[in-house]
């Protein structure tokens, strides 16, 4: 309770507690009371869903296979009901989405694998992004993310050790070396590239450089004084321009420093003492370690600094009156910066939190200025977790400070979030702090510790809640070859870190794992980290007005729901509506509209190109005059990426990597060998492919003959992408931008503006600009918005086929037939961005051009098919299996999604090591769906044949 200032004590809830009034009880405005029932109702209408994928390794190479589970739960941790789909994107460092998929989901587990086909996926970043449709209510920083390079060893003909440091007293001037090794581990000597430095898209620096003959070449250049982002050196090898390797460039200058200043309670208030929290982020976006100091306005030192972790820690203030706060840091190499600290107010209400990790209570300390004294002008202090309010309190200023100790009973494992709201109801301070209740799920991994190659491996696994009873749950378990995969430091993530700490906090958070390292150090980094991370989801302007409504509806059901009305658009009651389904899933089912003209038919998973032919007919079995509309989910468009570039594989590499990319194409080879027999075709077929043509196309060239060609195949992959999305990812060179000296965005491919054949029919044929009128400003990007929300409104499914035509010889019809003279003599080639112009010729399903008709009354629909999972390939070895007909090579030696612990909390497994000595890595993560989550890693060896 609190402490000897006075204090009313409304309420101290016990976890998962409810708080409930009489029916007809009216709550006064701006009482604890109000507010916590507009919190309940808030967390009601909007409950919380979180998600998190755990992965069988932290990275890939193209071909190889990823494998996957994932836990769907509410802020309770219980599993959620809300989801039956999982949408899962794959975005490249372009920040496109070159693939998406949907998983099912049900109890709020899913899982499957996604096949890094070299046809889809190319070497480079990417990240994996997963939500469901009702997490879409909290906002893309909501999503699951994870960030991992995707090698190719055939297209990395280089493993580059490189260095980059800045000259002592002249950070601007930088001296980058790269030494350059090739797949026949020699040094690449006498090689020339042509080498550019980008800050992000911008190219700083550009030259021809050599190695020596020990492979190095080296470079100096000098920065801009402006701050930089994600320094990358692209090198290119002259004789092959496709052999390239992106480098890069981590240096530390002040002026690339990110450094900001969170007082705790949000602000600086003199007299009160405080704690300030800092963080400071450098150009790759990662913490960097600083210290320095505080002064005054009068240049008086007043607190010293210094980072904790990963550019993060906390100081000590007592601001003064009038006060002016500016801090000086200082770098390894000597450079500085100068920030200022937020303004001081002058009046307000300090708040202090301690939590230290060995005691029962949480000690909260509120300080007030003078003008704030005041007996009786009551605040509320509410502190949450999980979504359900687990202690409150009211209480007037009768001195300068006000004491509390709120135990920590009250509250589950995890995030708590304190808020202090004045009279009105109105938030004024806001504070996260981590509560460990030591609550988690113990699991035990039982095995024989050392086996031989080939050797069954049994395991025995145990798991109980924190008073020993045994537990039911579902788990997932990876084991990996520690030769080729070690665990991604900056992203060492598991299923605590995951719905414990990411999914409450925006914005990335580097090597999560370090913060649950039971120690002292962690504890307070995780505590630091608190102060000046973002806190996901909660809007009290909403709460406090009431304002909960979601945007986005919960997918509980796989279902058609659409809306019949009549050519006036309104709706058609108790009509009957047909639904007719073809393929693989073939059905006939009727329904009847209700009084809106909405209706509902319940469907099994779709997992191919099933469609469903609805008809909407009259009392007499005819078909109406009007429409069918069908509710289908969008897919969250991609505005933010939550990620951080990852560095290549090739780059200061080490030798576990290495030899997984290395060892993971012969490995394809050899168990390609299994499954189509003999000695394998995986890298023995040479595919002979026709020139490209797009049948229906209206080509003016004739059929194939342009510059690249997007196939039928192609959209089929693409799913149910938007035209848009299909060309920003697919089109070379394809981008938005602006003419010389114009504020009006337009398309381009590469330097020359793009214009759009639909079916043989000029997109601009259609485009009407607005009349411009005296006093109406006009409308900017007029004819940009036009030709996007077209791209919008098609299709990949609507869609044969895309042809570029950018050369002259594949432009020069298309110009005859599309531009007037005028334009024509106005083409310069040589001229400026957008003097040219090339095509893209869109091959409609339909032919039917960019504005297709439906039948009245009728409507065919395809839904988005769910992706089917594959089982993971694990050989059984016999006895009897002495001849060896393929080399074992497994990174992933186990992947199992669906282990399930008895009534005794037990479960038993069995796998069979691969051929190398070597130590195996295994991670078994899972929940019991109902409040408790918990991971367990253990390690195995395997020896030469005993």
């Amino acid at each position: 309770m609190f402490g000897v200032k006075a204090l009313f004590v409304i309420l101290a809830l016990v976890i998962f507690g409810e708080l409930s009034y009489a029916q007809n009880q009216v709550v006064p405005s701006g009482s604890v009371k109000s507010i916590i029932s507009k919190i309940d109702d808030y967390n009601a209408k909007l409950p919380v869903e979180k998600l998190y994928l755990q992965f069988d390794k932290p990275y890939y190479s193209v071909g190889d296979t990823i494998w996957f589970k994932g836990y769907i739960l509410s802020s309770t941790l219980s599993y959620s009901p809300l989801s039956t789909r999982v949408y899962v994107d794959m975005v490249n460092d372009s920040n496109r989405v070159v693939k998406r998929y949907i998983f099912a989901s049900a109890i709020g587990l899913t899982w499957g694998n996604i096949s890094l086909d070299d046809k889809i996926y190319h070497e480079g970043g990417y990240t994996i992004r997963a939500y469901t449709q009702w997490m879409r209510n909290f906002g893309e920083e909501s999503f699951f993310y994870k960030s991992f390079y995707l090698a190719n060893a055939d297209n990395s003909p280089w493993i580059i050790s490189t260095n980059a440091k800045t000259d002592e007293g002249s950070p601007n001037n930088v001296t980058v070396s790269a030494k350059f090794i090739g797949n026949n581990n020699r040094a690449v000597d006498g090689h020339t590239f042509d080498v550019k430095l980008m800050n992000s898209k911008k190219v700083l620096f550009r030259n021809n450089l050599q190695t020596g003959d020990d492979g190095i070449f080296e470079t100096n250049f000098v920065l801009p004084a402006t701050p930089v982002k994600n320094l990358t050196l692209v090198a290119a090898d002259k004789q092959n321009n496709k052999k390239l390797a992106m480098i890069p460039v981590n240096v530390d200058r002040a002026q690339d420093i990110d450094l900001q200043f969170m007082p705790e309670g949000g602000q600086l208030v003199a007299p009160l003492p405080g704690i300030v929290g800092f963080k400071a982020i450098g150009q790759d976006g990662r913490g960097v370690e600083v210290k320095g100091e505080v002064f005054n306005k009068a240049g008086e030192a007043v607190a010293t600094f210094q980072s904790l972790h990963k550019g993060m820690g906390e100081f000590n203030l007592v601001p003064q009156p009038g006060e002016v706060y500016t801090a000086k840091i200082t770098l390894t190499n000597g450079d500085t910066k100068t920030v200022n600290l937020p303004a001081v107010r002058q009046s307000g209400i300090g708040l202090r939190v301690r939590n230290l990790p060995n005691h029962d209570t949480v000690d909260v300390s509120f300080f007030a200025t003078e003008d704030m004294v005041a007996p009786g002008k009551m605040y509320h202090f509410i502190a949450e977790s999980r979504g359900v309010v687990c202690y409150a309190a009211s209480f007037d200023f009768k001195s300068n400070s006000v004491n509390a100790h709120i135990p920590k009973a009250n509250f589950p494992s995890g995030i708590a979030h304190l808020t202090l709201f004045n009279q009105a109801g109105q938030p004024l301070s806001e504070r996260l702090i981590f509560i460990t209740r030591n609550d988690n799920l113990n699991i035990s991994i039982s095995s024989g510790k050392t086996f031989s190659p080939r050797d069954s491996i049994p395991m025995h696994i145990k798991v109980t809640d924190a008073d020993g009873k045994p537990v039911v749950g579902s788990f997932s378990i990876a084991v990996t070859d520690n030769a080729q995969v070690k665990k991604d430091i900056s992203n060492n993530t598991n299923i605590l870190t995951g719905m414990l700490l990411s999914a409450d906090l925006k914005g990335y958070i580097e090597d999560p794992a370090y913060y649950f390292a039971k120690n002292a150090e962690s504890f307070k980094a995780l505590d630091v980290l608190l102060l000046t991370q973002g806190w996901i989801g909660y809007n009290w302007a909403n709460i406090i007005a009431g304002n909960a409504k979601p945007a986005f509806e919960p997918e509980r059901h796989s279902e058609i729901r659409g809306r019949v009305t009549n050519i006036l658009n309104k709706p058609f009651a108790n009509t009957s509506v047909l639904m007719l389904g073809t393929g693989k899933y073939k059905m006939l089912h009727d329904t009847t509209t209700n009084a809106d003209g909405v209706f509902v038919f319940n469907l099994p998973l779709i997992a191919d190109s099933t469609k469903f032919v609805l008809s909407a007919r009259t009392k007499r079995g005819r078909t109406i005059q009007g429409g069918i509309t069908v509710n289908e989910p969008s897919l969250a468009p991609l505005t933010t990426v939550y990620s951080q570039p990852v560095k290549p594989w090739y780059v200061n590499t080490d030798s576990t990597l290495l030899n997984y990319v290395k060892t993971n194409n012969t490995y394809r080879y050899e168990l390609d060998k299994i499954e189509n027999g003999g000695t394998g075709r995986l890298l023995n077929t040479v595919n002979i492919k026709d020139q490209a043509t797009i049948r229906g196309s209206q080509n003016l060239n004739g059929a194939g003959t342009a510059d690249q060609t997007l196939t039928t195949e192609d959209m089929e992959n693409a799913g149910k992408a938007s035209l848009y999305d299909v060309i920003a990812g697919k089109v070379k060179g394809f981008h938005a931008g602006y003419l010389p000296r114009s504020t009006d965005l337009n398309f381009f491919i590469k330097d020359k503006r793009v214009r759009f054949v639909i079916d043989g029919i000029d997109l601009d044929r259609f485009y009407q600009p607005t009349e411009a009128a005296p006093g109406i400003p006009r409308i900017p990007n007029e004819h940009y918005e036009y030709i996007k929300q077209t791209l919008d409104y098609l299709t990949a499914e609507d869609l044969l086929g895309i042809e570029v035509l950018y050369t002259p010889q594949n432009v020069a019809n298309y110009n005859n037939q599309n531009l007037t003279t005028d334009e024509i003599l106005a083409l310069n080639p040589a001229g400026p961005r957008g003097s040219s112009v090339a095509y893209l010729e869109i091959t409609t399903r339909s032919g039917n051009g960019a504005f297709m008709r439906r039948a009245t009354g009728v409507y065919v629909y395809k839904p988005r098919a769910v992706t089917i999972p594959k089982e993971f390939y694990s050989p059984k070895y016999t006895v009897k299996d002495i001849g060896r007909n393929f080399n074992d090579l497994r990174s992933t030696i186990y992947w199992n999604q669906n282990i399930v612990t008895n009534k005794n909390g037990e479960a038993k497994i069995k796998f069979y090591a691969a051929d190398k000595p070597t130590t195996y890595t295994i991670v078994l993560e899972g929940a019991d769906m109902n409040g408790k989550i918990g991971v367990q890693t253990d390690k195995v060896t395997v020896v030469k044949g005993r």
